[in-house]
């Protein structure tokens, strides 16, 4: 075959690659906005809270992992050369984990807990609908911890 007649075929995978790349989901229409670039850790035993908030950009509602009230969180660090996840984020059962809603132009505040010193993200789960699974790939940007 030679390149002219492949050149169909690779110009298909290309577009068939990027429509799958292109995303209209929640990673499009979320911000998750950190409240500061570095956090101290006081008390005993030292822990930094992390205030952050989830804004709706998009014209539909957005839905979040949640554990009763509190938007789950997890927690990936700089290791100098990529982002490793830290710390996930856990439910125990007494508490719902339905999806919460975010309305579009909707904010709700949280905060993250963090016990190490070190650079950091936060990564939240979100779904476009209310029975959808999660994708965790909405992140923050990175702040210090110290």
């Amino acid at each position: 075959m030679t390149f002219f007649r492949r050149l169909p075929l690779i110009v298909g995978a290309i577009a068939m690659f990027g429509a799958c790349s292109a995303s209209s989901g929640p990673a499009n229409n979320l911000d998750v906005n950190v409240s500061g670039a570095a956090f101290e850790r006081i008390g005993t035993p030292a822990i930094a809270s992390v205030p952050f908030s989830v804004v709706n950009r998009g014209s539909a509602s957005e839905f979040v992992a949640r554990c009763g009230v509190r938007v789950m969180a997890a927690l990936d660090r700089w290791n100098g050369q990529s982002w490793i996840q830290y710390s996930g984020d856990a439910c125990i059962a007494i508490y719902t984990t339905a999806a919460l809603e975010v309305a579009p132009g909707a904010s709700i505040a949280a905060s993250r807990s963090v016990p190490d010193a070190g650079r950091y993200r936060l990564r939240l789960g979100a779904a476009d609908v209310a029975t959808g699974g999660f994708d965790w790939s909405i992140v923050s940007r990175d702040f210090e911890v110290r």
